[in-house]
């Protein structure tokens, strides 16, 4: 199990990508504090996890990411119950689309507070409760991105402008706290079938065929949890990339799959521009590649 005994929370883990990286965690050990505004959504994720026959502890707790005080009172239940965490999915996110001239005054507001703020609120009042003191082991803290950084989609200006936000503060405290053994990650995923995408429609089976389920970035977290990604730090993982990537390594001959060493000469020559694009993430192909075999 690649999470045996770790301590994981997640905010926003009520549905959609949360709730699928939730039962993707305690499927590999991992003990789980999750949050969201909704306590019934987060039960109904507590439940489904009991279901499995799963033997780890899942504490839940309804809170709102940017109530700091709410949330560090939330985060402190968590270290009671499970002791220090070894990693944190900074999750929660809204948006709403409009043209920028008719956005809604609030609504611009909500939606900054929730996707900038509520990641530095999970930060701040989890930082003390995090497992600081073992540099083989390093506490994680896992912020879930957009391809809106960069691609910035029109009439989405609120939502845009708090992933590029996202970006920078992670580039910022990952130099900050380079030698408090913490690491910085991100996943941008592309579309996914979730509310924040689809509205009620969202899980009804008629997604687009370029649409992601929420459970097709579970692998990502995972490596960024596990110890392939102990020395991993300030990465951003577009999804879109490694997709493509992967197709390219379904079609390799037997020989050049083996590992990224071999593969990545392969994909160099095949590929030479998305080579460019994900050469730093070795470590994550070879978590792909050992995973699939």
């Amino acid at each position: 199990m690649l999470l045996k005994g770790k301590n994981i929370i997640i905010t926003g883990s009520g549905r959609g990508i949360g709730k699928a990286v939730a039962i993707a965690c305690a499927k590999e050990g991992a003990n789980l504090g999750l949050i969201s505004r909704s306590l019934e959504e987060i039960n109904q994720t507590k439940e489904e996890i009991k279901s499995m026959s799963i033997s780890t502890k899942v504490i839940v707790k309804a809170a709102d990411v940017t109530n700091y005080d709410d949330l560090l009172k939330t985060f402190k239940v968590f270290y009671e119950e499970l002791g220090p965490f070894n990693g944190i999915i900074a999750n929660a996110g809204y948006s709403r689309m409009w043209a920028t001239h008719e956005f809604e005054n609030e609504k611009f507001s909500q939606i900054l507070n929730i996707n900038i703020l509520g990641v530095f609120y999970t930060f701040k009042a989890a930082y003390e409760l995090m497992k600081k003191d073992d540099k083989k082991d390093k506490a994680r803290f896992i912020i879930t991105g957009s391809e809106a950084y960069p691609n910035a989609p029109s009439r989405l200006t609120a939502y845009v402008a708090s992933k590029f936000a996202v970006v920078g503060m992670q580039k910022a405290m990952a130099s900050e706290y380079k030698r408090e053994n913490i690491t910085f990650n991100m996943i941008l995923p592309t579309q996914v079938d979730t509310r924040l995408l689809r509205g009620k429609s969202a899980g009804d089976g008629n997604k687009p065929a370029h649409v992601l389920n929420p459970w097709d970035l579970n692998e990502y977290f995972l490596f960024l949890l596990s110890d392939y990604a102990n020395r991993v730090d300030d990465a951003l993982i577009f999804t879109y990339d490694i997709n493509e990537a992967k197709k390219l390594l379904s079609e390799a001959p037997t020989e050049k799959k083996q590992n990224w060493d071999v593969f990545k000469d392969y994909l160099e020559e095949k590929a030479p521009e998305l080579y460019e694009k994900v050469r730093n993430l070795g470590k994550l192909i070879d978590f792909i590649i050992l995973r699939e075999k």
